[in-house]
């Protein structure tokens, strides 16, 4: 293995990993192991430590990711024109969907699903999404949201929790082409429903709105 492809297959172990085991899991030894390293000190070497290496994972993932966010972003500014609701969700969602279902092998959306339930990794992936560029989604969600700012803040994670679910569903799933858009398609649905529902009485009952 070239020192390029070497790091790349402990990046990928590493995603398979805290996938399919937590991050407790995850340790320079195992991704050695996994990634079918015999030299000792290759994660070290690469990643200088853990974190070195988780920072790794979450970057070779998040970059794509933000790419395609920022050209979905130009694309909407090059029309001049105020975003629909189905466009704001899917500059929000499609680009981690390709990052995922799009990507042969992809443990990224279970990955994801991990943090959910570790608050070391949510911490680490949350630095990952104050990227510009998700931060601008997020931001036109909540403002395309049929609801008042305060609620359509909790509609923005919860669509977020409701796409990286899904997608960690289907990830591991033998789907077609078709199979896929059309998954793809549901999950956007489903989202821009969740926005542009109107907010009951008992969110207003419950002191969700000031």
């Amino acid at each position: 293995m070239t020192q390029a492809t070497t790091r790349q297959a402990m990046i990928d172990s590493a995603e398979q990993l805290i996938a399919e085991r937590g991050l407790s899991a995850l340790t320079l030894k195992e991704v050695q192991i996994a990634a079918g390293q015999s030299n000792r000190s290759a994660a070290k070497y690469h990643f200088g430590s853990r974190d070195g290496l988780l920072d790794a994972v979450i970057g070779a993932r998040m970059s794509p990711v933000n790419e395609c966010r920022e050209r979905l972003l130009a694309e909407l500014d090059a029309h001049g024109s105020p975003p629909s609701i189905r466009q704001a969700v899917e500059i929000l969602v499609r680009p981690i969907a390709a990052e995922t279902l799009g990507r042969k092998g992809s443990r990224y959306a279970r990955f994801l699903s991990q943090a959910m339930f570790d608050p070391v990794l949510a911490e680490k992936i949350q630095k990952h999404m104050s990227a510009e560029s998700f931060r601008r989604a997020e931001e036109m969600v909540i403002t395309v949201a049929n609801a008042p700012r305060e609620v359509a803040e909790w509609r923005a994670v919860n669509i977020v929790n409701l796409a990286i679910i899904t997608l960690a569903r289907w990830e591991d799933k033998d789907r077609s082409l078709e199979l896929t858009a059309r998954i793809i398609s549901e999950l956007i649905d489903s989202c821009v429903a969740i926005l542009a529902a109107q907010v009951s009485a008992t969110t207003s009952d419950q002191g969700l709105l000031t």
